[in-house]
């Protein structure tokens, strides 16, 4: 054992205590080691196994795999057949979402868990087959590539087809959704189609034990009844809709699918579904005998669906790049709510390739639901920049503008993103929608802001939220029965219990007499896309930051138009009274101030501009009126009138009712932008 070492120096002999050696041997190691981990690190990165990942495209699906070219085919070939399947027994159906349905298949339980750390891959641990994520933006299929069985993703057929449902439908009774989304769950794809067998064991089993529901209750049961809020347990009322459906679409002495598209007819067109059965498919009880006889079959050979043969093109693979992997798994954990997972995995991707559009995408609606608007901002720009293709890039930077407006304005920045949005995707229902928000928020544009609502609600039928929204629009234009007839419709059929309870106050409402005449605002929360354009905010002067409590990705579009109130400002949300009177709040606008008159001193009136919105606003005394110059330039105290034309400006006020004008001015601010 070393104690003393010995020196040897020019001039002497020294001797070095063990002490001063630990020392000197502690400043070498920190002088060496970092260097030494560096290389250790560069020896682990090459004796890392790297997982390659592909992709491949479809029109309507975005398929990305470890499983190797072959498998990303095969799975996107397999998703787009389950598409023609229910085109081809569905086909008034709609099917396009405005974004391809991102896909991840894992080749094995041990990659799955890569993406999905809570299903670890050991024996003490049950991995899911998949999992279906629908995000406010996209939606999510995970799975693995190595199950076997003849239905080995029933619960992502299922899921998928009730998207499907959603998309197509506003009026769907629950027995025939239910039905739908059991039976294409179980079918098996074939080379031609798939085939539809006999309804699931445990449902036979479940009617074979019990009696069956009289069929004029399954066909009248909604969704607020106890046959259908059953906790998630199987019941003999589920059982019995699956197999009637079954039925239905398979039995060769059945209705067939043309009676189910007879009587969806009916019942989207306004007949109440038990009238509508009856209308279709006759005495009610001879159908029951018959689904009994059918249920009580020992076996029938199962029904083939010819679904013709694909004519999608699939892309040519393309192999994914760490940084392009992590931003895509980022992107899943964001949808799925994870979003301490979701930073790290895009703050990873954008350090090893800013280049990448995906990540600065993701990025922003990360920073948007946390509130931070400014750098959510930057990032969807910089998307646009790096994929000016990219509707959600617009989308988001909409997002933005409405955030920063509290939901009370008119952001017009938003209106041209959210046009750029729908000409990139004209399938995207939320563009829609946002647009029809902002143009309801004024009442020369009312009409536009119907059609914009009229269209979201066409591609989503199945949405509430946007079929409120209509109702809404349609009775501040005083077209009072039509608003009443779809506000019913919503009262009727909706799966969300609260937008059900929500248009039954529209239609008390609309019962009561009007206190005014003329048309109203309504205010819509939904995600929009942003623009390069200038923007106009109606803000609320009292808020700090001009951030709401919920950003815009926060919100929900069940949280559409509150109801029509008599002022001609936004309104509150439903169900929660102002603070303070409508008149008395300040509001900021930033436009283009285009004309101005003091003809009537000290009065004086301006015309303030954005884009397609007006205002109108006066002052009592010019004299006495806040004008504040950019930083720049010097006041404009004593140039009123000649100064303030051509300007743009930022300009608060309080708006006013039965004047010639929309609001009084508080404060103009001058601007240095153009």
């Amino acid at each position: 054992m070393l104690h003393v070492t010995t020196v040897l120096t020019s001039r002497h002999l020294r001797v070095i205590s063990l002490s001063s050696l630990w020392l000197a041997a502690l400043v070498l190691v920190g002088i060496l080691c970092p260097a030494e981990r560096a290389a250790d690190k560069k020896d682990e990165k090459k004796n890392e196994k790297v997982e390659i990942w592909v992709e491949v495209r479809t029109p309507h699906f975005d398929v990305v795999t470890n499983g190797g070219e072959k498998t990303a085919r095969r799975v996107a070939d397999q998703f787009e057949q389950v598409r023609r399947v229910l085109q081809a027994t569905m086909p008034n159906a709609h099917f396009d979402t405005g974004v391809p349905v991102q896909i991840m298949a894992a080749r094995d339980g041990k990659s799955f868990a890569t993406l999905f750390p809570e299903y670890p891959y050991d024996k003490r641990h049950e991995q899911p087959t998949g999992v279906f994520f629908s995000g406010a933006e996209k939606n999510y299929i995970a799975l693995r590539t190595n199950v076997s069985g003849p239905v080995p993703f029933e619960d992502i057929y299922h899921d998928y087809t009730r998207l499907i449902l959603k998309l197509s439908y506003h009026s769907l009774p629950p027995w025939l959704e239910e039905g739908y989304a059991n039976v294409y769950g179980s079918m098996i794809l074939t080379d031609k189609g798939a085939k539809i067998g006999r309804p699931d064991p445990e449902d036979l089993s479940a009617l074979w034990e019990s009696p069956l529901l009289p069929l004029d209750l399954v066909i009248h049961v909604d969704r607020a009844s106890g046959y259908y809020n059953s906790g998630g347990k199987p019941t003999v009322y589920s059982a019995e809709s699956d197999a009637l459906v079954h039925y239905l679409l398979t039995d060769a002495q059945g209705p067939g699918i043309k009676s189910l598209e007879r009587y969806i007819a009916r019942v989207e067109a306004g007949t109440d579904a038990l009238e509508a059965a009856r209308q279709v498919f006759g005495d009610l009880n001879q159908l029951q005998n018959k689904l009994e006889a059918y249920i009580k079959q020992s076996a029938s050979a199962p029904t083939e669906v010819l679904a013709g043969g694909g004519t999608e093109s699939v892309s040519a693979a393309h192999t994914l790049t760490p940084a392009e992997m992590e931003a895509r798994i980022g992107d899943l954990d964001l949808t799925r709510g994870r979003r301490d997972d979701a930073r790290t995995k895009l703050e990873e991707a954008l350090m090893l390739d800013p280049s990448i559009a995906s990540a600065e995408e993701s990025f922003g609606f990360l920073l948007l639901q946390m509130g931070q608007l400014e750098e959510a901002e930057k990032h969807f720009m910089r998307a646009a920049e790096l994929d000016p293709k990219s509707p959600l890039a617009y989308y988001g930077q909409g997002m933005v503008a409405m955030s920063r407006g509290g939901f009370v304005g008119v952001p017009v920045g938003a209106v041209v993103a959210f046009e750029k949005t729908v000409a990139l995707s004209p399938d995207f229902a939320p563009a829609w929608f946002n647009l029809a928000s902002i143009y309801a928020l004024r009442k020369e544009t009312l009409q536009k802001a119907l059609e914009a609502a009229q269209h979201a609600a066409s591609l989503v039928p199945g949405d509430s939220g946007y079929q409120y929204q209509v109702a809404v629009i349609l009775e501040n234009l005083g077209r009072t029965q039509e608003a009443r007839k779809v506000a019913e419709q919503i009262r009727n059929s909706s799966s969300d219990l609260k937008a059900a309870d929500k248009a039954g106050d529209l239609i008390a409402q609309m019962s009561q007499p009007r206190a005014s005449s003329s048309p109203t605002s309504a205010s819509v929360t939904t995600p929009p896309p942003a623009s390069a354009g200038p923007e106009v905010h109606l803000e609320r002067k009292t808020e700090p930051e001009d951030r709401p409590a919920e950003t815009a990705s926060t919100r929900t579009r069940e949280a559409a138009p509150p109801s029509p109130a008599p002022a001609p400002a936004p309104a509150p949300e439903p169900g929660i009274a102002p603070a303070t009177p409508v008149e008395a709040r300040v509001y900021s606008m930033v436009g283009t101030i285009t004309e101005v008159s003091c003809t009537d001193a000290p009065q004086i009136q301006i015309t303030l501009k954005a884009q397609t919105i007006v205002m109108h606003l006066h002052a009592a005394d010019a004299a006495q009126l806040t004008i504040k110059p950019p930083p720049t330039s010097s006041s404009t105290k004593n140039a009123v009138c000649p100064g303030l034309r051509g300007k743009s400006a930022r300009v608060t006020y309080q708006l006013v009712s039965e004047k010639k004008w929309d609001g009084e001015i508080r404060t103009v601010e001058i601007r240095d932008l153009p």
